[in-house]
């Protein structure tokens, strides 16, 4: 009796000490914190110049939390070089066993399927779950493709957040500068809703409404639209105006970009409204006065 007591005890301290070995809940209480500086191009990084103004922001976005809290922003940079860093500054995560920092070959990655049928690339182990950290981008990888950033836990296939990436940039020479033709801020509706939306024209004539330090609820098949009216209050102004859709909404969270099809009359169309189309919901809408 004894004999078989002894060996239920020692196979349940095996039991509990491989489960422990594979969990490791002890990580989701430890922070592993990081503060890696700016990166520089390997010309300037022996003391020929370099700092912040040798690379140029091509790509940015900010976190948001999907199986776990997540926040901060993620820069992608390009260095004259033709060296490319992934910059993760004012980041935080839960900490957890195996975790990796991902390139999604998709717009965003909402979810842990989005990660695995979109297929991404690995850009190496997390260096610590709260800091700034930078991660090299190979030579090869398409960036064009390439367009949200996940964190990853590579053991149990889950995401712990993720970050799509959009346009950005250095200023642009004021001879190709776009002009301003309206612009206005969002007012929260059926949903707290902020940022501001702009609308820029560029000398080869094309238009582009742009959403900066933009934040809405996320929803099931949310799009931009643009509606002939000064305003929408409510859901039934949207419909009453005749809306015109740019896109499906790119993210919930950050700056993003949508073209404007040449033939629309911008005299008419004065707001932007984010629209839930599954259950007919304005989330909110931006006046446009005209610049």
């Amino acid at each position: 009796m004894n004999r078989r007591r002894t060996l239920i005890i020692a196979a349940s301290v095996v039991v509990v000490a491989g489960g422990w070995a594979l969990f490791r809940p002890e990580l989701l209480f430890v922070n592993k914190t990081v503060n890696e500086s700016f990166p520089v191009a390997a010309s300037n990084a022996s003391g020929g110049g370099g700092g912040r103004s040798a690379g140029m922001a091509v790509l940015t976005g900010n976190f948001r939390g999907i199986a776990h809290d997540t926040k901060g922003q993620a820069e992608v940079y390009q260095f004259a070089d033709g060296r490319r860093v992934l910059r993760l500054t004012g980041f935080e995560t839960s900490n957890g066993p195996d975790v990796r920092v991902l390139l999604v070959k998709a717009a965003d990655a909402p979810d842990n399927d989005t990660v695995k049928s979109a297929g991404s690339i690995e850009l190496g182990k997390l260096k610590g779950n709260v800091g700034d950290q930078n991660y090299d981008i190979p030579a090869g990888v398409d960036l064009s493709a390439y367009r949200a950033v996940t964190i990853w836990c590579n053991r149990f296939g889950v995401n712990f957040g993720a970050a799509p990436l959009m346009q950005g940039g250095a200023p642009t020479p004021a001879s190709e500068a776009p002009m301003l033709l309206g612009s206005g801020m969002f007012h929260g509706v059926a949903h707290e809703t902020k940022g501001a939306a702009q609308v820029y024209q560029f000398a080869d004539g094309r238009r582009v409404l742009r959403l900066t330090g933009f934040e809405t609820s996320n929803g099931p098949d949310v799009r931009v639209l643009l509606i002939k009216a000064a305003d929408a209050a409510d859901n039934e102004a949207v419909k009453a105006g005749e809306p015109l859709e740019l896109g499906k909404l790119k993210g919930n969270v950050g700056d993003q970009n949508y073209d404007i099809p040449a033939n629309v009359d911008l005299s008419a169309y004065r707001a932007v409204t984010i629209w839930c189309n599954r259950f007919g919901v304005n989330f909110g809408t931006a006046p446009l006065a005209r610049s």
